[in-house]
């Protein structure tokens, strides 16, 4: 009876032994591939690896929570690092061990425990949960980036809620292009017909009325490529005449003018007014009336002066 309690405690022993045995395992590639920092903890079991890349030096990833408006960024992170220093993976679930470091707070760690736990199964020993890389990808989709993703951009893509407005080409394009990606859309004639719908109705009419160049409709960028140049065209040509436009002035008067505001008045006649209609001075606005105006009686047809005539004039 004590021989087999015996056996079954040595047993128990080595199942814990076993486990532990592989979680160190697993601990010791995670640590191996955990970027190096500035201020590195000295220890004398941890090898750590430093990314080179043809002399870049790649953004350490961020921490991630599990939030899933930031799932996407977080895994083209994972990705950019990848690309950038493929020779300080040792192999694929180096890859994917690396970027379970990173996954420390909130429900990714959770899921990072569930995985690990997963492998210590007994059942599970020697197998990984993931195959490689593009496994461990989709199924981080699945779990951290918005459900329904590509219902929500068919939907959109099907209403106007995505057409350019007020904004520019590049702001309407990027937003065009991720909901492309997004829904699943791969027909180029079906991503022409949509990019055109959504166009301005200014550059819609610009690019049909091309005169030669015309883009194809199997050829999306070839439509990206001339919106933005005739959206480019048209904000130099705007800014050209803006600073060529002068400001109209309004002029303001107190009160309007006419030609009958100043009226003249000819003197009265008198016969104690010298200067009256003689030929040096003239009645003003009145030369003409002056001249078929009849002398008086027994005033000079010279001078103009009564009392004498012309025969007898002293001029």
């Amino acid at each position: 009876m004590e021989g087999e309690r015996l056996a079954t405690l040595e047993q128990a022993l080595a199942e814990l032994q076993a486990k532990d045995a592989n979680t160190q395992h697993k601990l010791d590639i995670l640590i191996s591939h955990i970027p190096q920092s500035e201020n590195p903890i000295p220890s004398t079991q941890i090898t750590s690896v430093t990314p080179k890349a043809h002399g870049l030096k790649p953004a350490l990833l961020s921490e991630f929570d599990g939030d899933r408006t930031k799932g996407m960024a977080f895994l083209n992170s994972c990705q950019v690092y990848i690309r950038l220093c493929p020779n300080s993976f040792t192999d694929k679930q180096a890859k994917i061990v690396w970027a379970m470091s990173y996954m420390k707070a909130g429900q990714a760690a959770n899921w990072s425990a569930r995985i690990f736990r997963w492998e210590e199964q007994p059942e599970n020993v020697g197998y990984h949960k993931f195959v490689d890389w593009e496994d461990f990808r989709d199924e981080f989709k699945r779990e951290f980036c918005p459900v329904y993703a590509d219902s929500a951009a068919i939907n959109q893509l099907e209403s106007t809620a995505y057409f350019q407005k007020s904004r520019s080409v590049d702001e309407y394009l990027d937003e065009f292009q991720d909901l492309i990606t997004e829904a699943g859309y791969s027909n180029p004639k079906t991503i022409v017909v949509k990019f055109h719908q959504g166009l301005d109705t200014q550059i819609q009419n610009a690019i049909a009325t091309m005169p030669s160049g015309h883009p194809s409709d199997m050829v999306p960028m070839d439509w990206y490529t001339a919106a933005r140049t005739i959206d480019q065209n048209q904000a130099t040509n705007e800014a050209f005449r803006s600073s060529y436009r002068t400001p109209s002035v309004a002029l303001t008067l107190s009160r309007p003018a006419t030609f009958n505001t100043v009226r003249f008045q000819a003197p009265e006649w008198s016969a104690n007014h010298q200067h009256a209609l003689t030929p040096g001075n003239p009645v003003p606005m009145d030369i003409d009336t002056s001249r078929k105006t009849q002398p008086l009686p027994f005033s000079c047809y010279r001078c103009g002066k009564a009392g004498h005539k012309a025969p007898n004039c002293p001029i």
